[in-house]
């Protein structure tokens, strides 16, 4: 899995396994059976294509928009929305979430 500290201008397609410690200062988009554990920011939205998998510790700034994939959110996100019925959304009782559909 690649780290990644810097700052990225979005939008930015994920294509790897990736840890990001750094900010994406737009929205994000997780390819397909790809993972990502964001413990930085995004500053938009994150889309999770079917079979990506998401771990957020950190923040983002918009909605994860769940199109099949998973995610487990410990973290600060403004809303989730899970667009599929393979959609898998974790919410940690720890976390802070604004807006759920």
């Amino acid at each position: 899995m690649k780290a990644v500290h810097d700052k990225i201008e979005g939008p930015f397609a994920i294509e790897e396994d990736l840890a990001l410690y750094g900010m994406v200062t737009g929205g994000a988009t997780l390819r397909r059976g790809v993972k990502l554990i964001l413990h930085g920011t995004i500053a938009g939205d994150l889309t999770l294509e079917p079979g990506a998998r998401a771990i957020i510790h950190g923040t983002v700034a918009g909605r994860i928009c769940n199109e099949g994939g998973r995610a487990e959110i410990f973290g600060f996100v403004d809303g989730v929305e899970d667009l599929s019925p393979d959609a898998v959304t974790v919410i940690d009782t720890a976390a802070h979430v604004r807006g759920r559909r």
